[in-house]
């Protein structure tokens, strides 16, 4: 069994942890770490101040809470920062969020999701099962125009 490698897509023995062309790590949970520790150490962006109900002196600001991520993708192509969930993001960010039916899909998505993956993402069956449709979804929005660039999440 050989592994490929996700960055450079050389043909590795699958002993291998990190790709012996170019050093990525070959292991879809060690990718999904290390991009976690890469968004922990991001700096993050600073909300505006919350205002200060005048009438309400027991008043607590609640912090804002992004919602970001695409799990399944991220899952699927095993990083967070790749070609393809880049594409998924942007057509999010752009399209799906512009629409209120688009926002119902990922407020379910962000309900449903997480949870999936915890329990299903480490398993190829999972991997598997998603992989041709989100290919598919990739290459339709990438014919429309939609870029495969990196790119930095929207709020919305």
């Amino acid at each position: 069994m050989s592994k490929r490698c996700p960055e450079c897509l050389y043909t590795n023995d699958d002993s291998r942890i990190f790709c012996s062309a170019c050093g990525a790590p070959l292991d879809a949970q060690l990718r999904l770490i290390q991009d976690l520790e890469k968004q922990k150490k991001a700096a993050p962006k600073e909300a505006p101040a919350p205002r200060k109900d005048d009438g309400d002196d027991d008043y607590v600001p609640q912090p804002t809470r992004k919602k970001s991520g695409c799990y399944v993708a991220t899952a699927v192509y095993g990083s967070y920062d790749c070609p393809q969930v880049w594409t998924l993001r942007r057509f999010r960010d752009s399209q799906l969020a512009a629409t209120l039916p688009g926002r119902a899909f990922i407020c379910t998505y962000y309900a449903v999701s997480p949870t999936l993956v915890n329990w299903f993402g480490g398993s190829a069956w999972f991997r598997r099962l998603w992989r041709g449709p989100l290919d598919r979804l990739v290459q339709r929005l990438q014919a429309q125009g939609v870029e495969d660039t990196p790119y930095q999440d929207q709020e919305w």
